[in-house]
């Protein structure tokens, strides 16, 4: 079922206009029976309305119920007096458990707000099949400012839907939307992105307890969409049922790996989005970002195996036997080799299934992913990783399959109804088990490695590459040229040419040239970073090497 929209205007701009409006403005409290013309949602409404006509027909401790009259005057008596009675129900539902448990964890809306009324509205408006509410930013604003404001803290809730299990639902969902207005939008100046925002307001549902029984529930709803169709956009927001059931599971994730306190941290900061969860992570000291709980998460969804590693499954029972449908499914012969091709939207849910089943322990597989999409890897050994450059895939004993997702990262922000796609390839081909390959990349920091036709010799570490002369070669006893990885020219041009050294006791850092000598970088931290070089570009080397250099002319900049 279509569910509920967040309809944003430009109106950040009015921001300092509204202070003094906030600080002013008096207003007396709405009475029973009292008739208001509200501006409405035509692409909601389901008479299509741009403005309608409410009663108030009950007046909850934190909130009125405006009833749409259009709806209001098709119900003959027994049926009005039930929806007062439903309407009773739902006010004591919003005022015992709603209102409590979303302010004391979100925090508040405006309140008073714009009307100076600490009561929020509530519109019980006729609303198009699907729609269960709707919640609009314009509202919380004068409408000098937004023509078509009602000058109200309120939301939406579909007048049907009143009488039926989710109208609660509904309604914690969309005054979800109303406190995460107050606490980014008013609060901190901060425009959110629409795929965190419904993903905050999905996970309200299970905050204040309606997820609790699974059988009936939302979330059993969305886990069903969802875990049989994956494969859609987590961030383009063109606002239909399978939108909301990727945030939805997305948000129970996050919430069991990093608890759902995370959630709310990221909504008290003044940015948006990806990043605002990325800073929510480095505050608390925790090094992984945006990029690592989806790619966890996509490992969850398709393997949920928590005996594997506590991050590849759902903890709660009701999903552990779950598992997101592949897109697509190989069985490998151990002889041709194969090119995939994949073409995503940003942060789209993507698995590649491949069994790999039989494969004999001197052989491996080779994976080579061209430059494009990141690649993620997870098999059910529960051993998981990132391709970056040739990657090598053992059987240890008991591989059966393996995951490839694909994910296109290259957008972090601005996400809106319709996303571009972005393409890339992987390369699966069979070998012999190179001397020495364990599971990974063949390539490990330290290695020597040469091209096959040469015999110049370069240690790995990262993404960059040193030469080492032999000479130097010969001052490590671990190190051995003859024991060199031979690379094609894809792999060893892959690592950028560095020549940045330091002594493991020294912070000094020198450029050493081929004739043998050693460059101090006298400069400062602020003025390398200045310069684009990369800390990582530097080598750690022990004392003999560098006392092997003739000292040359210090670099100043």
């Amino acid at each position: 079922m279509k569910n509920i929209v967040k309809v944003r205007l430009s109106v950040i701009l009015f921001a300092v206009l509204i202070v003094p409006f906030f600080m002013f403005s008096i207003a007396s409290a709405d009475v029973l029976g009292q008739n208001v013309r509200f501006n409405t949602n035509s692409t909601f409404d389901k008479l299509g309305r741009t403005s309608a006509t409410a009663t108030l027909r009950h007046i909850g401790e934190n909130a009125y119920f405006y009833v749409d009259d259009s709806y209001w005057d098709d119900l003959d008596a027994i049926k009005r007096q039930n929806l007062l009675s439903e309407i009773t129900q739902l006010a004591q539902e919003f005022d015992i458990t709603i209102y409590p448990l979303e302010t004391s964890f979100w925090g508040h809306e405006a309140k008073p707000g714009i009307d100076g009324d600490n009561r929020i509205t509530i519109l019980l408006e006729q609303l198009k099949s699907g729609n269960g509410g709707y919640f609009s930013t314009s509202n919380g604003y004068p409408k000098t400012s937004t023509s078509e404001s009602n000058e109200r803290e309120m939301v939406v809730v579909n007048a049907e839907s009143v009488a039926g299990i989710y109208a609660k639902t509904f309604l914690a969902h969309e005054f979800e939307h109303l406190i995460s207005f107050n606490q980014k939008e008013l609060a901190d100046n901060a425009s959110e992105e629409v795929w965190l925002n419904e993903l905050r307001a999905e996970y309200t549902t299970t905050l204040v307890g309606y997820n609790n029984s699974f059988a009936g529930s939302n979330l059993e709803r969305r886990a069903n969409t969802f875990f049989n169709n994956p494969s859609d956009s987590l961030t383009e927001w063109p606002n239909v049922s399978l939108d909301y059931s990727l945030v939805a599971l997305f948000a129970e994730y996050i919430a069991e790996e990093y608890g759902q306190d995370l959630l709310k941290e990221s909504l008290q900061l003044g940015l948006a989005g990806i990043s605002s969860i990325d800073a929510a992570l480095a505050a608390r000291g925790n090094p992984d970002r945006f990029p690592n709980l989806f790619s966890n998460w996509l490992i969850a969804s398709y393997v949920n195996n928590e005996s594997l590693e506590s991050k590849f499954g759902y903890a709660r029972a009701e999903l552990k036997n779950l598992k997101a449908v592949p897109q697509r499914i190989t069985v490998l012969s151990f002889s041709d080799s194969s090119v995939f091709d994949y073409l995503l939207k940003p942060w789209q849910p993507y698995g590649h299934k491949i069994y790999a089943n039989g494969l004999a322990n001197d052989k491996v597989i080779k994976l080579f992913p061209e430059p494009g999409l990141k690649f993620v890897y997870a098999d059910n050994l529960g051993r998981s990783a990132i391709l970056e450059g040739d990657f090598y895939v053992t059987n240890p004993g008991g591989l059966d399959y393996f995951f490839i997702f694909p994910v296109n990262s290259y957008k972090t922000e601005g996400f809106g109804l319709v996303e571009s796609e972005s393409g890339g390839r992987l390369t699966v081909s069979f070998m012999d088990k190179p001397l020495g390959v364990d599971f990974g990349s063949i390539i490990k920091d330290g290695a020597l490695i040469k091209k096959a036709t040469e015999n110049e010799t370069y240690v790995i570490e990262g993404k960059y590459k040193r030469y080492l002369r032999p000479e130097i070669i010969a001052l490590y006893g671990h190190l051995n040229a003859v024991k060199a990885i031979e690379v094609d020219e894809t792999t060893f041009h892959s690592y950028t040419t560095a020549n940045y050294v330091r002594y493991v006791n020294d912070e000094r850092v020198y450029a050493v040239w081929p004739d043998g000598t050693k460059h101090w970088l006298n400069i400062t931290p602020q003025q390398w970073e200045a310069s684009g070089r990369d800390w990582g570009a530097i080598f750690i080397i022990n004392d003999l090497e560098l006392n092997t250099y003739k000292i040359g002319a210090d670099i100043t900049r």
